[in-house]
C-alpha cells in the first residue's frame, strides 16, 4: 500500500536540498510535492514555461511557477490563490489535491488536501498553521516500507522538521533504541496506530467524567488525536512539562472541535497517558 512521507523545511534552500537528495536516492520528481506561501506579489521568480494549475477549479488556481533549480523541475508547478488563506506556490501531486473539488467544502484548503492524502485532521491542521507561518511542506510517495524509511532518513539528515508518514505518528531515533519502545509506551514497531487509538476512544469516551454529557464524539476526537500526536512529538517529556506548548498550539490543531483548551486538555491528557502507561 502506497504511503506519503511529509516534512517541513524552514527555507527554500533547505527544501531544494531535501528534494535533490530524495531524487538522488531514487525518488522520482514526479512523486514529490512542495507547498509554500508565495511571498512575492509580483512572482518575479516565475518561469513562463512552467505548467499552470488547472483553471476554473474550486480554489481558483492561477498562473505562475517557481524559481529555476530543483524545485523548478517538479511536476505541475504553479501559483494558487486559496480563498481565505492566500497565495501559494505548489508542485507535484498536491497541486491536483488542492485544485480539485475533492478537497472538500467542509474543511477545504491546505488542511483538506492533506486529509485527502491520508493525514489525520488534527495533524493536517497543525501542518496548515506552520505552512501559513512560512514553512515549506514537502511530501513524497512511497510504495513500500523500505522506501519510507529511506525518505525519512534523507529528510532527517537535511534537518527537516515534523517528519511523518500517512497512517502513523513518528517517534525519534532515541525511542527506537533498545528498550526505548517500552519506555515510550509503544509497540515493537515503534509506531502508534492512530486508527486503533481513535477507535478505542470513540468506544470509551463517554465513560470519562469530562465527557459524560457529550452527545457526540466529534468535539473530543481532535483532542484525543492531539494527545496521540503530541506524545510522539515530545519524547521523554511529561504532559505537565509541555502543557503550556499544547495549550498554545491547540487552536491550530482543533479542527472542527469547538472545545476550549481547558475543556480539551482532559481528553488530550487521557490519550497521552494511555500511551505512556503501556
Amino acid at each position: 500500500m502506497s504511503k506519503t512521507v511529509i516534512c517541513l523545511a524552514t527555507s527554500e534552500a533547505q527544501a531544494e536540498t531535501i528534494v535533490r537528495r530524495l531524487n538522488d536516492s531514487g525518488i522520482p520528481t514526479s512523486d514529490v510535492s512542495v507547498l509554500f506561501p508565495d511571498k512575492t506579489a509580483s512572482r518575479d521568480f516565475a518561469h513562463e514555461h512552467n505548467s499552470k494549475a488547472p483553471e476554473g477549479t474550486a480554489i481558483g488556481a492561477s498562473a505562475g511557477g517557481v524559481t529555476g533549480g530543483v524545485l523548478g523541475l517538479l511536476a505541475g508547478i504553479g501559483a494558487l490563490a486559496i480563498p481565505g488563506v492566500g497565495p501559494f506556490i505548489a508542485a507535484g501531486p498536491i497541486m491536483a489535491a488542492l485544485s480539485g473539488a475533492a478537497v472538500g467544502a467542509a474543511i477545504g484548503g491546505i488542511g483538506g488536501a492533506l486529509i485527502g492524502m491520508g493525514i489525520p485532521e488534527y495533524e493536517a491542521k497543525q501542518y496548515e498553521a506552520k505552512i501559513k507561518e512560512g514553512n515549506i511542506l514537502i511530501s513524497a510517495h512511497a510504495a513500500d516500507g523500505d522506501v519510507v524509511d529511506r525518505m525519512k532518513d534523507v529528510m532527517k539528515q537535511a534537518g527537516a522538521e515534523d517528519i511523518t508518514s500517512t497512517g502513523e505518528v513518528g517517534v525519534s531515533d532515541d525511542e527506537r533504541m533498545s528498550g526505548g519502545n517500552r519506555q515510550a509506551g509503544l509497540g515493537g514497531s515503534g509506531v502508534i496506530d492512530q486508527n486503533s487509538e481513535a477507535s478505542y476512544w470513540r468506544d470509551n469516551f463517554k465513560s470519562r467524567p469530562y465527557a459524560a454529557n457529550a452527545t457526540s464524539f466529534d468535539n473530543y476526537g481532535p483532542a484525543y488525536g492531539y494527545g496521540v500526536s503530541s506524545y510522539a512529538r515530545y519524547p521523554g517529556r511529561s504532559f505537565d512539562d509541555v502543557e503550556a506548548d499544547l495549550s498554545r498550539d491547540w487552536d491550530g490543531a482543533r479542527g472542527t472541535s469547538d472545545l476550549r483548551w481547558d475543556q480539551a486538555r482532559h481528553a488530550t491528557r487521557d490519550a497521552w497517558e494511555r500511551i505512556r502507561n503501556r
